[in-house]
């Protein structure tokens, strides 16, 4: 199979919902047994193979005629160099895995889903052409794994020579300091340092060195509702939010305007005495909802700013560290300090690598999105920010990465 192939039927098959026949299902048996000489990987009998697919020539690619009509292209130069930008190499990889949970066994190209087949369920033939063109995509897979496997088994530290030399940076992972990025990208660098300025990231410094003295005041003795508003106009006033006669909002229209909204009675509970905040603090359902959530966004790309009781008194926790939002924390953070407001900044040694550009992005494989990916790093390295490898910037970003080597793959004994 060559690769334009492979991809047109991973953009099919994941999407897929209805059944498998008979003759499929037999071919996946056949190439879940072949992955059994493979070392399990991970959990769930997970076993993985990296297949090379040859890209072919532009007629592989599809038909000039229907990108024309398309509105895609409008010559044959146009066409040539859209087939290009799809695929730049000779070859492109994929990674083939296998796992098993019960009697469901999952087949997967990079990470996309594209079967899973139960052994308990009934599945009968389909005579139709879609099921031919499937078993033809199964048997040209089945060829490429038997081919890897049977050269894995051979000369298993040639093949993974082969694959620490041969594969893609963009399926790899990898690392390279911010402060490289911003002279890769120039003027077109998102510049946290100078976004920050140089008085703020003082005072970043100022406090991390003395948040770890032990006379840093950390405790706020009383926390009421409007306590904890007036924490979040500092904040919001830090970054300049509210302009002109919006100045004027009293500090709970403010969270109203900025926060997520799902509160659960946070602003309508009565702001003067610390006993109310303590009701609704320990007596609401408040847990499944949001009220700490000050500047609204995406799972990785709010700012909040949460109240935690402490001893006799409340603690208050600021975090947002996404690249996003870590110049308005960072804004907050110093706010709050010059005030001499107690409070902890989640992850305050990466936030100011970040904003001084002395962190690592890691680099992620172009099949998994750039967010929650910590686990993929060594914990030593403090990688909080992480980023695909774009084709237009490899030639210079290549070689100012660190690359980690690819996961060794080994073969299973096998009588």
């Amino acid at each position: 199979m060559f690769a334009p192939e492979i991809d047109v039927c991973i953009d099919f098959l994941k999407s897929r919902r209805d059944g498998i026949d008979d003759q499929s299902r037999q071919k996946l048996m056949t190439l879940f047994s072949l992955m059994q000489q493979i070392k399990v990987q991970g959990n769930d009998e997970l076993r993985s193979v990296w297949i090379e697919a040859p890209r072919g020539g532009i007629r592989k690619f599809g038909s000039y005629g229907h990108s024309k009509r398309e509105g895609m292209v409008s010559t044959r130069e146009e066409y040539r160099q859209m087939w290009l930008d799809y695929y730049p190499g000779k070859t492109k990889w994929y990674r083939v895995t296998t796992s098993k949970y019960g009697d469901d066994h999952y087949f997967y190209l990079n990470s996309d889903l594209i079967f899973t087949l139960n052994n308990s369920k009934v599945i009968h033939d389909d005579p139709t052409d879609l099921a031919k063109e499937i078993h033809a995509f199964l048997d040209g897979l089945l060829a490429h794994v038997i081919l890897e496997v049977d050269n894995l088994r051979k000369d298993p530290v040639g093949w993974n020579a082969y694959l620490q030399k041969y594969l893609s940076y963009n399926l790899r992972f990898g690392k390279i300091k911010r402060e490289t990025l911003w002279k890769v990208y120039g003027d077109d660098a998102v510049r946290f340092d100078h976004q920050v300025g140089k008085r703020r990231t003082s005072r970043l410094r100022k406090y991390i060195s003395e948040f770890g003295k032990p006379e840093f005041p950390h405790i706020l003795a009383v926390m009421t509702a409007d306590d904890y508003f007036r924490y979040c106009e500092i904040a919001y006033d830090a970054n300049e939010y509210f302009k002109g006669k919006r100045k004027k909002m009293t500090s709970r229209e403010k969270y109203t305007a900025m926060a997520d909204g799902r509160d659960y009675g946070l602003r309508e509970t009565r702001g003067d005495t610390e006993e109310a905040f303590r009701d609704w603090y320990y007596g609401g359902d408040w847990r499944i909802g949001h009220p700490w959530e000050i500047c609204r966004g995406g799972n990785s790309t709010h700012i909040s700013l949460s109240v935690h009781p402490e001893g006799n008194g409340w603690k208050l926790f600021l975090a947002g560290s996404s690249a996003a939002r870590v110049v308005e924390t960072v804004k907050i953070a110093v706010a709050l300090f010059d005030l001499g407001i107690p409070f902890e900044l989640i992850q305050k040694e990466e936030i100011l690598r970040m904003v001084t550009g002395e962190d690592y992005v890691g680099i992620v494989p172009e099949h998994i999105v750039p967010r929650y990916c910590h686990g993929f790093f060594p914990k030593e390295d403090r990688i909080i920010d992480f980023m695909n490898l774009y084709r237009e910037d490899e030639d210079q970003i290549i070689p100012e990465a660190q690359w980690y080597p690819p996961d060794p793959v080994e073969p299973e004994n096998v009588e």
